[in-house]
């Protein structure tokens, strides 16, 4: 059987030029990005220009599989999908990208350079001399050589990046709530021209699939490439985001650089001038060598046209669909598969099939390439492409003014063009009749979308760059309140010595009454610019300790999983989705909490509040049946993992009865605040136990060939939304949460920052279990680990070692034993409050209806305090008393009522989970799709909507609408078919079930059998 690693080195290195491509200028401007559309619509459309590009690009890879040997250029393949049309659109559209994109390169460098030694030349001399320092990389042959060459580069824009957003976090530390940007369709639209930019990989991906020994891997080179990006591109728009807000520049490096006379940023900062220049230094390195990645398909096109290199065989011409009639390279390796198959036998086991290949096929052709750039072509290709970047500098310095205008124009025509619309074009027209029809439903779609926002977005960006328009404003994407002022000072909180000791210039009297500094030091009341609030506190780390081992979790484990049920793409959409349906939901609910009076403390008391007495059932209904149903899932998991590390010692019965007993400890600690000390070991041990898992799984099935796929029905792609409902249910927990924080306007970034997190984590551990196993992986990752008593091997085929499955086991059991205690808490709390008559209101302020509203809210006491006094001190006039009031109520005569109650609780619990024990996958479905979408997305966006309709804006609430149907929708499925199964279970003896017939009950990798064969 044919065995190939994951990602050879190859692939590495053509996972490094597509990184250098992709993730280089368009991070700069990723800030600026949310700054245009907010954080809600900035993630959305992040998320959705990622999905375009990916799908855009692996149906690039797709096509030029099928596509004949000759079909080497973008061109190429445009012809033979479209004819001269299709030649014509690739043409033009890549030859303005491969031209354009090095223009901004040189004008980024040039600036860089002026930025770094400032009145050293002009920036027209410092573009030249850039060009100069770009010209030896630009005359290496082909793409793959300069490979390399691409991981410095990578490493320079990383570091660059990372250091940017840690100047910003610091020089605006302490700052107070962000100002928002002051939205409209052209600003957010604008942001489309920016991200084309960033994810515009479909300009060299011909190149590196026809330079590519095996050019079937590059699907999977894509994939994980960009994947990988996407979420790095969220992280790094949403930090400087969430210190500036609106206030950020269309450039991320220009935030940071400081006058030359103040040595402040616009900002009102001095940043440390070492970490500038390492910041611009590395940028540079980037700039330095995607500069000669970026020009390769032009020069690869020019040398075609003018010089008569890179010609196809007479054979084969250029011929409109003539292209048909010759072998493609999947055809090709199909044959040579075949008849290398009888001499298998004498192939090395050290060896890989396309190895094989590419030294009886491809390489050869590789090599002619090669040969080309040798001789008396040498010096007529090097003149030409001295030629070409020479007109590239005449263009750099006509747009040099223009950069963020000049970066959405290209991103938002020729980008877009030819890495999303041609690309699914030509996949469409030569497959038609293969694509599924929902698959052709999602291309239209993406088509029309990128194809009305990319001719809106050029228009504009056209508008800006050829007929600028006269504004003053500093802050152009705030309301007019933060337009030209900047919301918080960090600077003008110094005294006047810190201020000396910390800028780059000495600001003596006469400096701080200059129009640029005495605009800034006005920029906020004094009260409010002396109130230095960290990013995060000790409080708030313990309080998103709990939120993690709350969300992180269980629902990990079914990760894998949900892309076996559903493929990677659909599982990806999935995630996407369910990510950012549950990130403002929960944003939702802790903004309507600061709205509520302070006698608001429970889910229950916010639903009656909104909703009157219907709300309060909805909301107690829902949050105890999740209360008590997901601590039932963990009974079960736990004392399955028990009996799976110590077999025939106990019945899971009994374990289940002792697993209990070992979490009522922390059941018994009582308020969730106290306990928070416990949720560090709760999140290692989650953390653990799946990279343990991930890495026995590709341990064991190493040297696999191809996973197969899975066979997709809308029952099991809808299936996986039980289970992501599941692992992002963090809405159980955050009224609780936020009662007992002393800052709780602070919970909003506790929230974002968490989830977000917790969202790159489920990726990464769903792609790198699927792309192991396929569609053979299990439902639950540590199931898939554990070998049969009897064989020592697993359901896979494969001996794990099994100290690391005991580990795994081990850590997370650790994580459920204190994630268990973690979200029983609210369900503990309503009891309390309903048996035992504690946490009562006063009486002034009864629970009845809207009279709620008559409250004060904690939003309402904290504005009254914050003109004079610090947070610190509203939790010691306000808060602080009323938690030292909760924590008495659990003293004296109530701790034996207390403890009997939850002890009691406990019991029922283990009484549902005996009976559910068998059926655990379909119980966390279910529990997911019913109760904690209803708790955790439907009424909180509900709650929101009802009390803060009029300050929402129109495209928020669109989007929120938007999320209630399709999750209510998707919920109420789910629910059906997860119950069907656990009320009513089929027999099947199908080991596989999400596979092809082929695989439904084989292993389609056997590493035991192959290796002792």
């Amino acid at each position: 059987m044919a065995k190939g690693p994951f990602l050879t080195f190859e692939d590495c290195k053509m996972a490094f030029s597509l990184f250098t491509c992709m993730c280089g200028v368009g991070t700069l401007s990723m800030p600026g990005n949310f700054a245009r559309a907010g954080m809600v619509l900035g993630f959305f459309a992040v998320a959705f220009m990622g999905l375009a590009n990916i799908y855009a690009s692996v149906s690039m890879s797709r096509v030029l599989l099928l596509a004949p040997n000759s079909v080497k250029t973008f061109g190429d393949l445009g012809e033979w999908a479209m004819g001269k049309t299709g030649r014509w659109l690739c043409v033009i559209s890549q030859m303005g990208s491969c031209l354009l994109i090095p223009c901004v390169f040189l004008v980024l460098g040039g600036g860089l350079l002026d930025g770094l030694f400032p009145g050293a030349f002009s920036t027209t001399t410092w573009i030249i001399l850039m060009t100069i320092t770009v010209l030896p990389l630009s005359l290496v042959p082909t793409l793959k050589e300069g490979a390399g060459a691409a991981f410095a580069a990578c490493m320079g824009t990383i570091i660059a990046d990372i250091l940017g957003v840690g100047i910003i976090l610091h020089g605006m530390r302490g700052h107070p709530s962000v100002p928002s940007p002051d939205l409209n369709l052209s600003q957010v639209a604008g942001a489309f021209g920016s991200l084309a930019m960033g994810f515009g990989a479909g300009i060299v991906l011909s190149d590196l699939q026809r330079q590519h020994s095996d050019p079937s891997r590059m699907p999977r080179v894509v994939v994980v490439t960009m994947f990988f990006i996407m979420f790095m591109l969220m992280a790094l728009g949403f930090a400087p985001y969430s210190a500036i807000g609106c206030q950020v520049s269309g450039n991320l490096l220009y935030v940071i650089y400081p006058d030359a006379s103040t040595g402040l940023t616009e900002l009102g900062f001095a940043p440390n001038w070492g970490m500038v220049v390492l910041a611009y230094l590395v940028m540079q390195m980037h700039i330095t060598i995607a500069f000669s990645v970026l020009i390769n398909p032009a020069f690869f096109i020019a040398e075609r046209l003018v010089l008569g290199m890179h010609k196809k065989n007479t054979d084969d011409i250029e011929n409109g669909l003539g292209y048909q009639e010759t072998g493609t390279p999947m055809e090709s390796e199909k044959n040579e598969i075949a008849c290398l198959s009888i001499m298998s036998d004498r192939i090395s086991k050290a060896s890989s099939m396309p190895d094989v290949l590419a030294e009886n096929h491809l390489h050869h052709n590789h090599e002619a390439e090669v040969a080309e750039y040798q001789g008396a072509n040498a010096i007529k290709y090097i003149v030409l492409r001295v030629a070409i970047i020479a007109v590239l500098v005449v263009l750099s310095i006509i747009f040099k003014d223009h950069f963020s205008e000049f970066v959405d124009f290209v991103g938002a025509s020729a980008i877009t063009t030819n890495c999303v619309i041609l690309p699914i074009t030509f996949y469409l027209v030569k497959t038609w009749e293969k694509v599924p029809a929902y698959e052709r439903v999602g291309a239209a779609i993406v088509l029309v979308v990128c194809t009305v926002l990319g001719c809106y977005s050029t228009y504009t960006a056209g508008k800006g760059l050829f007929f600028p328009s006269e504004s003053d404003a500093i802050f152009p994407y705030c309301d007019d309140e933060y337009e030209n002022t900047v919301y918080y000072n960090y600077t003008a909180c110094l005294p006047p010595l810190a201020i000396i000791l910390n800028s780059a210039a000495c600001l003596d009297s006469a400096t701080l009454q200059t129009p640029f500094y005495a605009s800034r030091t006005a920029a906020l009341p004094i009260e409010a610019t002396m109130t230095k609030e960290p990013f995060f506190t000790v409080e708030d780390i313990k309080v998103s300790f709990n939120l993690f081992c709350c969300v992180c979790g269980v629902g990990t484990l079914g990760m894998p999983g949900n892309y076996a049920r559903a493929g990677p793409i659909f599982a990806t959409i999935a995630m996407i989705f369910m990510a950012f349906a549950n990130v403002y939901p929960s944003i939702a609910m802790s903004k309507v909490m600061l709205l509520a009076p302070k006698s608001v403390k429970t889910f229950g008391d916010l639903g009656e509040w909104a909703m009157g007495k219907v709300g309060r059932w909805l909301c107690v209904v829902s949050q105890m049946v999740s209360c008590l149903l997901i601590p039932c899932v963990f009974l079960v998991l736990g004392g399955g993992l028990l009996d799976g590390l110590f077999p025939g010692a106990f019945d899971p019965t009994v374990w289940t009865i002792l697993m209990a007993t070992m979490v009522l400890p922390l059941c018994l600690v009582p308020t969730l605040e106290e306990g928070s000390g416990t949720a560090l070991a709760g999140c290692i041990g989650t953390l653990v136990a799946d990279a343990i898992g991930v890495a026995v799984v590709m341990h064991g099935m190493r040297g696999h060939s191809s996973i197969p796929t899975t066979d997709v029905t809308i029952s099991q792609v809808a299936g996986t939304f039980g289970n992501l409902a599941l692992s992002y249910g963090a809405g159980t927990i955050i009224p609780d949460l936020q009662r007992q924080h002393s800052d709780p306007h602070r919970m909003p970034r506790i929230i974002a920052v968490t989830l977000v997190i917790i969202s790159a984590l489920f990726f990464v551990l769903s792609i790198v279990g699927y792309m192991s196993v396929g569609c053979q992986g299990a439902g639950n990752l540590l199931y898939t680990i554990y070998p049969n008593s009897v064989t020592g091997v697993t359901s896979l085929g494969f001996a794990p070692h099994w100290g690391a499955v005991v580990l795994a086991y081990l850590f997370m059991q650790l994580h459920t034993t204190t994630a268990f205690s973690v979200l029983l808490q609210p369900a503990f709390y309503m009891a309390e409050c309903t048996i035992l008559g504690m946490h009562k209101k006063k009486i002034d302020d009864v629970e009845s209806g809207l009279h709620y509203v008559e409250g004060a809210s904690p939003v309402d006491e904290y504005a009254k305090q914050t003109g004079a006094t610090t947070p610190v001190t509203v939790d010691d006039n306000e808060r602080h008393h009323d938690r030292e009031v909760e924590a008495a109520e659990y003293r004296g005569a109530n701790v034996v009522k207390y403890i009997v109650l939850r002890i009691c609780i406990v019991v029922v619990l283990v009484v549902l989970s005996i009976v559910f024990q068998d059926h655990f996958s379909d119980f966390a479905d279910f529990v997911g799709a019913s109760s904690l979408t209803t708790s955790c997305i439907l009424l909180p966006i509900a709650f929101y909507l009802v009390k803060a309709w009029d300050t929402i804006p129109t495209l928020e609430k669109v989007a929120a609408i938007v999320v209630f149907v399709v999750c209510f929708i998707f919920g109420c499925y789910s629910t059906y078919t997860a119950g069907k199964k656990l009320f009513a279970p089929s027999d099947s003896s199908v080991q596989f079930p999400y596979c092809e017939d082929e695989f439904k009950n084989r292993v389609y990798y056997n590493y035991t059998a192959v290796h002792m064969s």
